[in-house]
């Protein structure tokens, strides 16, 4: 079967060569990327992507042309699954200014592509086993505009994934220059201490992950307290739960952060509920 890729809102054999050698992108890392989810044919939280696109655009300072919009954002999301076969995929949006100059840019209008990947289910899997985390010790990251969307600049969270293969982990901690914990390589972290939730202020150079969003606000329907703040190993140490979000893999508890172990009650129960809500589960 064919495999198609989007390339300024045409289809293309995924296997063609689009993006030219002076591609800002490529040259500069002068762009961004949304990675999302599609369940049995449709995009639950397209508009929470389309809002985080249009943010990173303005912080980018990039023009977003008017045949992009909401409506042809979902539909060639949708489109590509459709036509790759994929009812249950992820899509990755790579937005990118086009034009020519070097760091000065002589247009600012947006381009972009999508490919997209299968996935084995319509609704979010809670990992069976607790993941093994420990903080990076190779680097920290420098908060900034930019940080709250996923720029195409990723070397920080590259060298992060190598350092975790290195060592045997299944994920890092990011810290800023302070020690204060910012989030892990692809997710953002949260952490559960008797019935309030705790996750990184996102000043300290956080992504403002799709699901962090939506985990916020089911569990405050669920009665939760949420507190958004500075956190530190120590709070880590002393949670009852941590686990990790992110838009396509949904919650991934945590089971052991160096030799302290954790429990996955209320990451499971969120993850149902999460299922649940959006109509992930048939």
């Amino acid at each position: 079967m064919s495999r198609y890729q989007v390339f300024n809102g045409q289809l293309f054999p995924e296997d063609e060569l689009l993006v030219h050698a002076t591609n800002r992108g490529f040259n500069y890392g002068d762009g961004f990327f949304e990675s999302m989810r599609v369940s049995d044919g449709k995009a639950p939280f397209i508009q929470l992507h389309w809002k985080r696109l249009q943010r990173a655009c303005q912080i980018l300072q990039i023009t977003i042309p008017e045949e992009l919009t909401l409506k042809t954002f979902q539909n060639q999301v949708l489109q590509l699954s459709d036509r790759n076969g994929e009812p249950n995929s992820r899509v990755r949006f790579q937005g990118f200014r086009q034009g020519a100059g070097r760091y000065t840019p002589e247009a600012s209008k947006l381009g972009w592509s999508m490919t997209s990947l299968p996935l084995e289910t319509s609704h979010y899997v809670l990992n069976k086993t607790g993941l093994k985390v420990e903080v990076c010790r190779t680097h920290t990251i420098n908060p900034a505009p930019q940080s709250t969307f996923k720029s195409t600049n990723s070397i920080p969270y590259v060298l992060a994934s190598i350092e975790k293969q290195k060592r045997g982990l299944d994920d890092v901690f990011l810290t800023d220059a302070e020690g204060f914990l910012a989030e892990a390589t692809g997710s953002n972290i949260f952490l559960v201490k008797d019935k309030t939730l705790l996750t990184p202020d996102l000043s300290n150079g956080g992504v403002a992950g799709v699901m962090r969003n939506v985990v916020i606000a089911v569990a405050k329907e669920a009665g939760f307290q949420i507190k958004e703040g500075l956190l530190k190993m120590e709070d880590a140490l002393a949670a009852d739960e941590c686990f990790l979000t992110n838009a396509t893999r949904g919650l991934q508890w945590v089971g052991a952060i160096d030799k302290k172990r954790y429990f996955k009650r209320v990451s499971s129960k969120l993850t149902d509920t999460i299922n649940q809500k959006f109509g992930l589960i048939s």
